[in-house]
């Protein structure tokens, strides 16, 4: 049986337009449904994510990812992964995600 590490999300509101989520943890079919509940108050410009601390992300992480993106432009935020492992940054340049989610350089 896998080792799972359940998914933790810590969200931070520097001022008022910024929201900032730090994930540690699993993001895979079990998990993504958390990152759903996360609030995005009304008048957020920015959603910066961090992904240092995922271990381990599926094609459900990935598409709850994606959902977030949404969420965030329905709110005319930009999504930002500014914080990933080698692993996530190589996974989010094989699905074209990297330009999606404004990955910054290495």
């Amino acid at each position: 049986m896998l080792d799972k590490t359940p998914l933790q999300i810590e969200v931070h509101t520097p001022d008022a337009t910024t929201v900032q989520l730090a994930l540690i943890g699993d993001l895979d079919f079990d998990t993504a449904g958390e990152l759903a509940s996360v609030p995005l108050s009304e008048g957020v410009e920015r959603v910066d994510v961090d992904l240092s601390g995922v271990g381990f992300i599926d094609s459900s992480g990935l598409a709850a990812l994606v959902r977030l993106y949404q969420r965030a432009a329905a709110e005319d935020a930009v999504l930002r992964v500014v914080a990933a492992t080698p692993y996530l940054r190589s996974l989010l340049r094989m699905t074209a995600l990297d330009r999606l989610f404004h990955l910054p350089p290495d």
